[in-house]
This record gives C-alpha cells, sequence and structure tokens, in this order.
C-alpha cells in the first residue's frame, strides 16, 4: 500500500472517530484537493475492500480499520521514539514519524514496538491501537 493510501485510511479514520462517517467534501477539503481526485481514490479503496461507502459517508470496513489502526500505531511509536528517546520538540517529532510510518517495515515496527516497551499511549495522549 502506498503513502498517499495510507493517508487517505488515517483521515478517513479520524473523522469516523469524531463523528462515524467522512465525506467526499470533508476530505477533499482536508487534503486540499479536488473532490473529483478524492472521488478516485475512494472508488479504488472500495474496491481493495478498505471501504464502506453508503450515499455520500464514507466508513472504514474491518480490514480497512484494521489497516488504519496499524498505520496509525506505528506513527505513534515513532512520534514516542523520536520524543522521548530523541527529544524532537512536537513539530519536528511529527514532521518525521509522517514520514517514517510509510516506510519503516512492519518488522522494523514490531521491533521498534518493544524497545520502547509496548507504550499505551503517544506523547500527545492518543492511543498506540497494538498495545491497548
Amino acid at each position: 500500500m502506498n503513502s498517499s493510501r495510507e493517508n487517505y485510511l488515517q483521515v478517513i479514520h479520524r473523522f469516523v472517530e469524531e463523528k462515524g462517517y467522512a465525506t467526499n467534501k470533508e476530505i477533499s477539503q482536508f487534503f486540499e484537493i479536488s473532490k473529483s481526485s478524492v472521488s478516485e481514490m475512494i472508488k479504488k479503496l472500495k474496491e481493495e475492500g478498505y471501504l464502506k461507502v453508503e450515499r455520500n459517508k464514507i466508513s472504514l470496513s474491518e480490514m480497512g480499520e484494521l489497516k488504519a489502526e496499524d498505520i496509525l500505531s506505528a506513527r505513534r511509536l515513532w512520534e514516542y521514539f523520536l520524543s522521548e528517546h530523541l527529544g524532537m520538540d512536537s513539530e519536528e517529532m511529527h514532521r518525521q514519524a509522517d514520514l517514517l510510518e510509510h516506510v519503516a517495515s512492519e518488522e522494523l515496527v514490531e521491533r521498534l514496538n518493544k524497545y520502547l516497551n509496548y507504550p499505551k499511549e503517544c506523547p500527545c495522549g492518543k492511543i498506540i491501537y497494538k498495545n491497548k
């Protein structure tokens, strides 16, 4: 899965947590891209089994939710490491974690998780799903 798809799943996950679903318009505004570009990606993610779409309400399938939580867990583990072990400030920590979440293998993320002793939350207080 490429980083663009991963970013979509994360954003949809955020909207689903906030209000139960996302809309094309909200996603378009979040990424500052056209609604037609969003529609194209939503169609692909739905065909791949990651999304459910009912009328204008977009939500994650079970597979999509698991994938989004894996991506978010990896990001939050990197945030924890960068903040707690490397002393990065919040802005730089978020920027670097966004890069690392997309390139680190599952094996590396698992080793990082073990090294960090399976933290429950990132420095911002958000849950690390794989450790809940």
